[in-house]
C-alpha cells in the first residue's frame, strides 16, 4: 500500500487493487466545567501545533503534557503508533510498591534533563545505525520488560506475552486463550527513521511468529506542512 500524511489536512490510503481511503484531519473535543455555572467545549491542538523544546541534535527533550487531537489512523493503532512509536521508549508501572515507585518528580527541571520517563519499556540488546532506502536508521534489539505499556494492547508494535497479559488483564480474548501452546517472540528488531521518528520496521525473532511485522519505506519527507509550521 502507499500513503500520504499531511498535517492538518488529514490521511489518504492508495491499496494494490485501486481501493482509496481518505481520512480528514478533525480536531477532538472535550468538556469542561470550572465551576457552578462555568462550563463549555474546548477543542484540542494536533501535537504538531504545541512548541516542543530540542536539544542540539534536534531530538525532542519533553513531549507535550496537554491531551490532544487524536492523528487520522488507517484501519488500527499500529498505524499511529509506527508514526509516533513512544511505546518503545516509556513504560507504566504495574502497581509499584514503595520501594520501586519512581521518586516525584521537580516541579521544574533543568532544560538539559531529557523526558526520559521511568520505567524503561524495553530491554535493548544491541544497536545499529546505517542507511536505509538513503535515510539514516537506527536498528535495536530488544525485548518487552513487564513495563511495556503499547497504545493499545490489542494491537500493539510488539505483539507478545506482555500485551496479552493486558488484553487478559483488561478481560478481552487474547491469542494465548485460543492457542494455549503459542511461543511468543522474546526478541524483536526493531527500526527508526532518525530524521523524522517513524518506527519504520518490526520483525520477531523468534517464537511462533518470526518474521511477523512491517516494513514501511518513507519515499518523501517535506520539511515544512501545509501551514508553514516545520515538519
Amino acid at each position: 500500500m502507499r500513503a500520504s500524511v499531511r498535517r492538518g489536512v488529514g490521511l489518504e490510503v492508495w491499496l494494490a487493487d485501486g481501493h482509496r481511503h481518505e481520512d480528514t484531519a478533525r480536531r477532538s473535543s472535550v468538556a469542561w466545567i470550572g465551576g457552578t455555572d462555568r462550563h463549555g467545549i474546548r477543542e484540542l491542538p494536533f501535537a504538531w501545533e504545541l512548541p516542543v523544546e530540542v536539544d542540539a541534535d534536534g531530538f525532542v527533550v519533553q513531549r507535550p503534557p496537554a491531551s490532544t487531537s487524536e492523528d487520522p489512523m488507517w484501519q488500527d493503532y499500529p498505524w499511529v503508533a509506527m508514526l509516533d512509536p513512544v511505546e518503545l521508549a516509556d513504560g507504566c508501572s504495574r502497581n509499584p510498591s514503595p520501594r520501586t515507585r519512581p521518586a516525584a518528580r521537580p516541579a521544574a527541571l533543568p532544560a538539559a534533563v531529557p523526558d526520559a520517563v521511568p520505567p524503561p519499556a524495553l530491554l535493548v540488546h544491541r544497536l545499529d545505525a546505517e542507511l536505509r532506502h538513503g535515510r539514516e536508521t537506527w536498528w535495536a534489539e530488544v525485548s518487552p520488560l513487564e513495563e511495556y505499556s503499547p497504545r493499545c494492547s490489542c494491537c500493539p508494535l510488539l505483539f507478545g506475552r506482555v500485551s496479552e497479559g493486558l488484553e487478559a488483564l483488561a478481560g478481552r480474548p487474547s491469542l494465548l486463550r485460543r492457542q494455549p501452546d503459542l511461543a511468543h517472540a522474546t526478541t524483536y528488531l526493531v527500526a527508526l527513521d532518525v530524521g523524522t521518528g517513524v518506527c519504520v520496521d518490526v520483525d520477531h525473532l523468534d517464537g511462533d511468529h518470526v518474521g511477523r511485522g512491517f516494513s514501511v519505506e518513507l519515499h518523501s519527507v517535506e520539511l515544512h506542512s501545509v501551514d508553514g509550521s516545520a515538519g
